[in-house]
């Protein structure tokens, strides 16, 4: 798990692995960070690492974008 704060846009983001989202204790930490944040007036984003291969999802992304535009 990785945190990373950035004071000048009052953002904190939280970092999980795949492994990490599986434990309980681990979503009761990010609750109390939430929370904690929060009240700072900080707005927390939570990135997940996912189970599908990056390249092949903004491959998918990119195309899809590509045809958008062609509609246009």
């Amino acid at each position: 798990m990785q945190i990373v704060v950035r004071d000048d846009k009052r953002i904190a983001e939280i970092w999980l692995t795949s492994a990490e989202q599986q434990e309980e204790n681990v979503q009761d930490f990010i609750g109390e960070k939430t929370a904690e944040y929060s009240k700072m007036k900080y707005k927390v984003a939570v990135f997940r690492s996912g189970s599908r291969s990056l390249y092949d999802c903004t491959d998918g992304l990119l195309h899809n974008n590509y045809c958008l535009g062609e509609g246009a």
